[in-house]
């Protein structure tokens, strides 16, 4: 792997700006931005605004003492979300805009990719060309850390098992070692996928070294001992919460996160269903033929590279094992879509490199053919579909400042906001906005993820606001197997038995209910 000229390094810098305008435009249109934030990108967005708001950070020493003591469910996402705030203000789409760094990183990858095969400048075009696919608008317009995670742990892959170095080249090891951490660091909850791939390509590197095993023994060891730096003292502050929060999504709440389906479903969910199709698109089947070409065209030459077929196979048994995964999510392939788009890249590169002469001419037909055909903007949320809760949004908001601003609250320092269904209007939605508008702290309380109607009611007692969800609200959160929804009958019952609590109907056409605590009469003390 050699460095990206510098004057590759501007355009890729300017492709990826103008990319990035391309989906922020389309996520302030259709997706995310069209409508008040909803799971996950609310919880970033929230929680990198209170550490920016309430607790102040506005250093690194601010930011290192903060992420310490109170560390973030995925650090590189909160941090991009902070930057976000930090250079556009208390708007919402600086967050999105803040993606810029993840998209940079994908253009340079897929070039460094390409580069390895074929001249600079087709390979340029071939980066262009990966810009289209749908998972890549992605990694702009969704705020979570899986597109970003998906594509440093492809890249890691890629350099453990297709990239070639001197014997014992120190630097070009520390590199990889570094890429392969941050690969886990980006997504800590997907380690149980992470490091084993990552371990396994590593162990695959070994086997392909062939005589020069022992050199690439101390390239390996620098590699661990580079990766080992960052991840060892991250294990250390986000060991704990990231454990936790593996076993309840595997144990605890498995109920929550399967996603029902006979075999064909998932099977097919990374391909032609859901997933593929919302990430990948028509990419898919061009990706197919163009690594299936590589491979008949290498045997058919005889110079099938070992190191090639590696990544293929590794990208092969990812997509295999993610057929086995309860929880299917587009967010979560993406584990497997990014690997499977370095690999058409690659496939690509080294077709079109068999044929120097004409690769400037093939690589413009490449990108001029999808420029012409895919759209350079996607996003996986439909936001204008629930654009009718803005409003909403906007009457919570008001009622909330009403009963909250300038009254004494007998329930402590901080309000406390709960919900018993995840929509129509998110908790964080409502916090984030009374944080931005008006400098005020919500304490949240889910609900709907509690399994008795005791630790529910017990919940209560310490709430100053409860919404109940609308008809769609409750649909959606039964959907999603959200146990405390079906408590909705009960808790509406107990609230309106309570004289301490004042019911507000929210003016819309499918309305939600707010209870708003007036009395500290049945509060808990």
């Amino acid at each position: 792997m050699s460095r990206i000229p510098r004057p590759y390094c501007a355009l890729l810098a300017i492709i990826a700006a103008i990319f990035t305008a391309l989906n922020v435009s389309l996520a302030t249109v259709v997706g995310a931005l069209a409508a008040p934030p909803v799971y996950d990108d609310n919880g970033y967005l929230l929680d990198a605004f209170k550490r920016i708001a309430f607790n102040h950070v506005w250093s690194l020493r601010t930011l290192i003492a903060d992420f310490i003591n109170n560390p973030p469910h995925a650090p590189v996402e909160t941090l991009t979300a902070m930057i976000g705030f930090w250079l556009f203000g208390p708007h919402n789409a600086g967050p999105y805009i803040a993606n810029y760094w993840g998209l940079l990183a994908y253009a340079a990858m897929m070039f460094t990719v390409a580069s390895a095969w074929i001249e600079a400048r087709p390979a340029l075009l071939i980066a262009v060309a990966a810009m289209f696919v749908p998972a890549a608008g992605a990694i702009i317009t969704e705020l979570r850390p899986d597109m970003i995670a998906g594509l440093f742990f492809a890249f890691a892959g890629y350099l453990l098992l297709v990239s070639e170095m001197k014997p014992q080249s120190i630097k070009f090891a520390l590199v990889i070692g570094l890429v392969c951490a941050f690969a886990v660091t980006i997504k800590l909850s997907a380690a149980v996928l992470t490091i084993p791939m990552i371990g396994l390509a590593a162990i695959a590197r070994f086997f392909l070294a062939g005589k020069s095993w022992k050199k690439e023994t101390t390239n390996l060891l620098v590699m661990l001992i580079s990766a080992a730096t960052v991840v060892v003292p991250v294990s250390i502050v986000w060991g704990p919460q990231t454990y936790a929060y593996i076993y309840q999504t595997l144990v605890t709440n498995k109920d929550i996160w399967h996603t029902p389906g006979g075999w064909l479903f998932h099977i097919g969910y990374n391909l032609t269903g859901t997933g593929g199709y919302a990430a990948l698109g028509y990419s898919l089947f061009i990706g197919m033929a163009l690594i299936v070409s590589d491979l008949i065209y290498s045997l058919v030459k005889r110079d099938l590279p070992k190191r090639v077929v590696s990544y293929y196979l590794w990208t092969t048994l990812i997509f295999v094992g993610l057929i086995f995964t309860a929880d299917k999510s587009v967010y979560q392939s993406s584990f497997f879509f990014f690997p499977f788009i370095v690999s058409s890249v690659l496939a690509c590169a080294r077709l079109i490199g068999r044929f120097p002469k004409y690769s400037m001419y093939a690589s413009v037909i490449v990108v001029g053919t999808v420029s012409f055909s895919v759209s350079p903007a996607h996003t996986y949320q439909q936001g204008i579909w629930r654009n009718q809760t803005a409003p909403m949004l906007q009457q919570i908001v008001s009622i909330v400042k009403t009963n909250a601003l300038g009254r004494d609250n007998c329930l402590g320092t901080k309000y406390v906001y709960a919900t018993i269904g995840a929509y129509p209007v998110t908790a964080e939605a409502v916090a984030l906005s009374v944080a931005q508008k008006y400098n005020m702290d919500l304490s949240l309380q889910h609900l709907f993820m509690a399994r008795s109607l005791d630790s529910i009611t017990a919940s209560l007692k310490h709430a100053n606001f409860v919404l109940l969800p609308n008809g769609a609200g409750t649909t959606e959160s039964r959907n999603q197997h959200l146990p405390g929804i079906e408590f909705y009958d009960q808790v509406k019952v107990w609230l309106r038995g309570d004289p301490a609590w004042t019911e507000h109907q929210i003016e819309a056409a499918d309305p939600p209910t707010l209870f708003v605590r007036t009395s500290c009469s049945t509060a808990a003390q």
